[in-house]
């Protein structure tokens, strides 16, 4: 896929040519096969926190009906292991004792172009495409009771279980899909509406992330933006999931991407097709 990204162009004429000349009859219906990460190997997982004003007020940062300031420093960063992802479909495994496993939908953006220190005026020409993210949070494990002070937040243990990073269904070119700070995302589970926003509510939109991220790391080829998450969070409710639940993120223009959740060890061998 990392070649496919890099070398698009030629790759879209390929597909071109060979759909004109396919029978439908030569493929294979989407029921018949199991779909990995649209991207299995990215270099990088970059996820932004707090990054929806209406997901600041439920938390409790800002006030209902008070605007929400852009924090002087930029937007807040941090990277998710690629050995969290998982597909369309695939279980997502919650740890033994967690009791607050958490969903998260978010529009996730995909790097075509790699770049250090890319102008805001320039970023969206670096991204490839677009693909959904739920990033699974495992909230009871986020703070460190008996750490000093400064190590009392456990990013790492909050958010990078395997199989916590479901993505896809699919990977649009950004052709495809070219207004990205205007999409409606919701997340489902068992059905009930849980999140249900817009992109257009980010207090950094995605060029302002690009320049942000490869002002202090290049950019490159195949790596994944994940842009944050609107209301309506787990956590914010006092709701969890449990296994033999069924979460569904949805993305405009993209898809839908639905995991159910099971107990610790029931998720089988991790593999991708």
């Amino acid at each position: 896929m990392l070649e496919v990204i890099g070398t698009w162009e030629t790759w879209r004429q390929r597909i071109e040519a060979l759909l004109a000349d396919s029978r439908p009859s030569q493929g294979l219906l989407l029921d018949q096969v199991r779909l990995a990460p649209p991207v299995p190997e990215p270099p990088n997982i970059f996820m932004l926190g707090a990054n929806y004003a209406d997901h600041a007020r439920e938390m409790g940062d800002v006030k209902d009906g008070q605007p929400v300031p852009k924090p002087a420093e930029g937007p807040f960063v941090f990277l998710k292991p690629t050995s969290t992802l998982v597909g369309q479909g695939a279980a997502v495994e919650i740890p033994a004792g967690a009791s607050c496993v958490d969903w998260e939908v978010e529009l996730a953006a995909v790097i075509g172009r790699a770049g250090r220190r890319i102008r805001v005026s320039d970023a969206l020409d670096h991204v490839f495409g677009f693909t959904v993210i739920n990033d699974v949070s495992v909230r009871d494990r986020f703070r460190r009771a008996s750490s000093p002070p400064a190590m009392t937040f456990d990013w790492f243990s909050q958010k990078s279980w395997a199989t916590t990073c479901p993505c896809g269904p699919v990977l649009v070119p950004s052709s495809h899909l070219p207004d990205p700070a205007n999409l409606r995302l919701t997340l489902r589970v068992n059905g009930r509406v849980e999140q249900d926003g817009n992109t257009s509510d980010m207090i950094f939109d995605l060029r302002e992330q690009i320049a942000y991220i490869s002002d202090i790391v290049p950019l490159r080829v195949g790596d994944i933006i994940s842009t944050g998450t609107p209301a309506g969070v787990g956590l914010a409710k006092g709701r969890f999931l449990s296994p033999g639940d069924v979460m569904v993120a949805e993305v405009d223009g993209i898809g839908r991407l639905e995991n159910p959740l099971v107990a610790a060890g029931d998720a089988g061998p991790s593999k991708r097709i």
